[in-house]
């Protein structure tokens, strides 16, 4: 019992450390991506610009990958990586190149991880001899078929490109999944891995692609069978025989090729054997790895890339349906046009764009008359078919089918119109003086310069200048009228004189008017009754006056023309020619008469307080009661007192003397101080006898004396 478990616990190790201890011959060696086209099988050329998603029950997720550009509706294949014991989904995807392959090839690609056992390490629950160690209660197939049913449903993967490639335990993995899911798959490809020792365990769902691969010196996996755990698994040969005799295969292996898988590349280094014929048209093949260790160097860079290698061979009878639109390649006559499928006639052209799908020599049908271009002498005319006589006219449209000469006879008379010197008048064909009338119609057949004489005056129409008028035939001067009733025949610009003033109307301005012929200033009225024959204007002077009565402000006024300020006075009479509140200044002192208070009076002009006195003469000019001053004291002499006296202007008492000199202004009995002598009155006296002496002296009386005392 110890034994065993020693035994087990061994080959776990091997499981777990064979990854890292690869000899120098069994390195894993990784490329760039050189970016190529995609296959020509596709229709998108899909870049490395990879989406992934999670997909899978939220208990248990994967990585799905996809190539940039993938669209859905076109469906691609989908490559299931199953990693060996201990390993992840990243792991086999990288050592078997297929991330690169995912767009170089074009597939989706499902990384599943396997679940971990009770010691810590990641396992698929295979056949009895690996790997479920523990006998852990996992359902690998169950959750696999999820992920591939996702994938198709949401991701575009094809459901008749589902290829499994799995190493060791998920070789052992592909193995038991084309047991169980073979109808779901196209090809299990198993390196290091196989299937069931009693193959009666595997049940018969299918008959996918079973491709084994493995080396003749793998430790852990052994090429010629062993044990695992306790459980038994068969050899490689013998897990291929099991397929193949399941098949109804041949009953032994054919050498096939020898190919080039394994870095370094340059040599032959793997067997390929098939077992041939296989009656479910499926293929069973083994790949022989001598020398090979459970892990070899497998290499995209290898004369024989493995990961499109065993696409390929995976993909054996896979078509898909390039353009999305239902019909795999394999049966579209058109595999990347979505709107053809058949070809029917075998033209080349799809029965969808084909007007004639039973027709080889027919596609199109551009009239759509029911006959192909190729047919139809013309293709693009619905109403015409067949020219039989070359002419290119169609015979549903040529009057004369037979005749290349002749397609129309527009007249109905029996003669192609290519004939007809009247194609379009049926009472006519010839033309014997070539005018273009036939002789049937042509009064004048012999001469092609008549033909109709309309007025019946002998004279054919074309040299009869009025060929509807008897009465006339020429017009010497051109004019359209003719001589004998044109006044002017002679002239071309004159027909009529309506006036008879020798003038023709065309040239007399006034051709009903005998006394007018010309209106130099297109006034409408004749020069001979314009006073003003050269001013549009102007055409009478009812004053004489030398200018025109529109011009005229007064045009019966002959001393008058103009009233610039329009107050009805006439400039020559207007004293303010340009003051309409004016017309006279009879004083003369440039102030109107009608702004003017004293109009009669050259010094005045303004009366500001309406006092009768202008303000020149009115000492007082704001004072309506005063406008004199005698005495120059400042008082006016109707408030003046004394109006001769510049000492006085008051007489308060009113006593005849003034306030300035009366010692007593308010008393009228006194003006002078009763204890002095007043001068005043004596001088007062004085002034008296000095008045008499003189009035007397100068009086005529006077002077009489004087002349009698001297007598």
């Amino acid at each position: 019992m110890i034994r065993s478990q020693v035994i087990s616990f061994l080959i776990v190790l091997i499981f777990i450390t064979q990854p890292f201890a690869l000899s120098p011959n069994n390195s894993i060696t990784r490329f760039e991506e050189n970016n190529s086209n995609v296959d020509v099988r596709y229709s998108i050329e899909y870049t490395d610009n990879h989406t992934t998603v999670e997909i899978g029950p939220s208990s248990r997720k994967a990585i799905l990958e996809m190539p940039g550009g993938h669209n859905t509706t076109y469906r691609l294949p989908l490559v299931v990586a199953l990693h060996g014991f201990t390993n992840s989904g990243s792991f086999v995807s990288s050592y078997f190149d297929l991330i690169e392959s995912v767009h170089k090839n074009g597939h989706l690609l499902l990384r599943p991880d396997g679940s971990y056992s009770a010691t810590g390490q990641r396992y698929w629950n295979a056949t009895d001899a690996c790997c479920n160690i523990w006998g852990e209660d996992v359902d690998d197939v169950s959750w696999l078929t999820v992920l591939i049913n996702e994938a198709i449903t949401y991701h575009g993967a094809d459901p008749e490109g589902i290829i499994l490639v799995g190493h060791s335990n998920g070789g052992f993995m592909a193995h038991r999944m084309a047991c169980e899911r073979g109808d779901m798959i196209r090809a299990a490809i198993s390196l290091a891995g196989a299937t069931y020792s009693d193959f009666n365990d595997c049940q018969n769902t299918g008959y996918p692609n079973i491709l084994q691969i493995h080396g003749t010196l793998d430790s852990v996996i052994q090429y010629d069978g062993g044990s695992l755990f306790g459980g038994n698994y068969p050899s490689a040969p013998q897990t291929v025989n099991f397929w193949a005799n399941r098949s109804g295969c041949d009953t032994s292996l054919t050498l096939i090729d020898e190919l080039d898988i394994i870095s370094p590349s340059g040599q032959n280094d793997t067997i390929e054997y098939e077992y041939l014929n296989c009656n479910s048209g499926n293929r069973v093949s083994l790949w022989k790895i001598p020398d090979g260790g459970h892990l070899p160097a497998v290499s995209s860079a290898s004369g024989d890339d493995f990961a499109e290698t065993i696409l390929n061979w995976g993909l054996t009878g896979y078509f898909p349906d390039s353009d999305g639109d239902g019909f795999r390649d394999d049966v579209d006559e058109f595999p990347h046009d979505p709107l053809e499928n058949q070809d029917t006639d075998g033209d080349g052209v799809g029965d969808n764009s084909d007007a004639f799908p039973y027709d080889s020599n027919e596609t199109l049908d551009s009239d759509g008359d029911g006959v192909g271009d190729n047919s139809d002498a013309f293709p693009n005319d619905s109403t015409e078919t067949v020219d039989s006589d070359n002419d290119g006219v169609g015979d549903n449209s040529d009057s004369f089918p037979n005749d290349s000469t002749e397609t129309v006879d527009s007249d109905n008379d029996g003669v192609g119109d290519n004939s007809d010197e009247f194609p379009n008048d049926s009472s006519e064909i010839s033309d014997t003086d070539r005018d273009g009338i036939g002789d049937n119609s042509d009064l004048f057949p012999l001469n092609p310069n008549e033909y109709l004489d309309s007025d019946g005056d002998g004279v054919g129409d074309n040299s009869d200048m009025f060929p509807y008028n008897p009465l006339e035939n020429m017009d010497s001067d051109g004019d359209g009228i003719g001589d004998n009733s044109d006044a002017f025949p002679y002239d071309s610009n004159e027909t009529l004189d309506s006036d008879n003033d020798g003038v023709g109307d065309n040239s007399d301005m006034f051709p009903y008017n005998p006394g007018e012929t010309i209106d130099s200033d297109n006034d409408g009225v004749g020069d001979n009754s314009d006073v003003f024959p050269l001013n549009p204007n102007e055409y009478l002077d009812s004053d004489n006056d030398g200018v025109g009565d529109n011009s005229d402000a007064f045009p019966y006024d002959s001393n008058e023309t103009l009233d610039s300020d329009n107050d009805g006075v006439g400039d020559n009479s207007d004293a303010f020619p340009n003051d309409s509140n004016e017309v006279s200044d009879l004083d003369g002192d440039g102030v109107g008469d009608n702004l003017d208070m004293f109009p009669e009076d050259s010094n005045e002009t303004i009366d500001f307080d309406n006092d009768g006195v202008g303000d020149n003469s009115d000492m007082f000019p704001n004072n309506p009661s005063e406008y004199l001053d005698s005495d120059g004291d400042g008082v006016g002499d109707n408030s003046d007192a004394f109006p001769y006296d510049s000492n006085e202007t008051l007489d308060s008492d009113g006593d005849g003397v003034g306030d300035n000199s009366d010692f007593f202004p308010t008393d009228s009995e006194r003006w002078v101080k009763s204890d002095t002598q007043n001068p005043l009155p004596i001088f007062y006296l004085l002034a008296l006898i000095s008045f008499l002496f003189l009035v007397s002296y100068y009086s005529p009386s006077s002077r009489s004396i004087e002349d009698d005392i001297d007598d």
